[in-house]
């Protein structure tokens, strides 16, 4: 597999940095479980970056490559079931695009009343317009703008034994953010430890803690990696191993990142918990990580 991009794939990994250039610092004083910006989100939109997988001579490996950006900043918007996972069904989907399974009223990120639902039913896909529907707001400290949907019914067009698809490509999709917002909480933690001074050195200077977070590093890069080759190889089996690899990693990276910080990583005027308690979130999402190994170990053995 060759690991080096394309001149193309670089030319659109630097365009969109200088699109999300304004939004890569977390705001002076802000205290927040997490940040939006509907001009991020709206500059998201109009550039296509969203559509990258439907254009000709790119693909989903695209995708991945710009969430990877997208997935990173302090502030969230949705992209991964946008951008990765509707392309990969064939489905136009309203913004944004939420991806719920069974029981319909569990806590979903991203879930606002208007945009498009992709539903697990069984072997089937259901694609509802959210728009009209009863969601509640709910309030939580992971990261993400959560809501649950109140509506009974279960509406919209099915797309008949589609529901393997969307787990493959949403299992994916997941990786790529766990590796993306786990690497944003290594990189501040470097800088941290680089800069903050205990018994007369920088704490970045004692091994130790060099070793541990060299470790969260190859973590955080195994993750891409084998996210990406699950992109381009688009097999079951690969985005599987990607996804229980990156929940596994989780419970290290917060536990690290965390612990280097001290006391002020658990405070909300330092950015730290805009990426720890995102990987909280996303570490349980399709659930568990032995639920994923459980699932790889039915396609690799049977």
């Amino acid at each position: 597999m060759d690991l080096d991009l394309t001149p193309d794939q670089a030319g659109l990994l630097d365009a969109l940095g200088k699109l999300s250039a304004p939004f890569a610092t977390q705001p002076a004083g802000a205290a927040q479980d997490f940040l939006v910006s509907t001009e991020l989100d709206d500059r998201l939109t109009v550039s296509g970056f969203r559509d990258v997988a439907n254009v000709d001579g790119m693909g989903v490996l695209d995708a991945v490559l710009l969430t990877e950006v997208v997935a990173a900043l302090p502030y969230v918007t949705e992209f991964a079931a946008s951008a990765i996972v509707a392309p990969k069904l064939g489905i136009q989907a309203g913004r944004p695009t939420v991806l719920i399974r069974q029981p319909l009223d569990a806590p979903v990120r991203f879930l606002t009343g208007a945009g498009t639902a992709l539903i697990e039913d069984g072997n089937d896909v259901r694609i509802m317009d959210l728009t009209g529907q009863e969601v509640e707001a709910l309030s939580a400290p992971f990261g993400y703008p959560l809501g649950r949907l109140r509506s009974a019914a279960l509406g919209g067009d099915r797309i008949a034994g589609a529901a393997p698809a969307l787990r493959q490509w949403w299992h994916i999709a997941l990786a790529v953010e766990i590796g993306a917002v786990a690497r944003a909480a290594v990189e501040l933690t470097v800088q941290y430890v680089k800069d903050r001074r205990q018994f007369g050195r920088t704490i970045g200077s004692y091994q130790a803690v060099q070793h541990r977070l060299s470790e969260c590093s190859v973590a955080v890069e195994a993750i891409r990696q084998l996210t990406r080759r699950a992109a381009a190889t688009e097999d079951l089996e690969d985005a599987l191993i990607a996804a229980s690899y990156a929940k596994e990693a989780c419970a290290r990276i917060i536990y690290d990142t965390q612990q280097f910080h001290g006391a002020i990583g658990v405070t909300y005027e330092y950015p730290l918990h805009l990426w720890t308690y995102r990987l909280r979130l996303l570490q349980g999402e399709l659930g568990s990580f032995a639920d994923t190994a459980s699932a790889l170990a039915e396609v690799r053995w049977g």
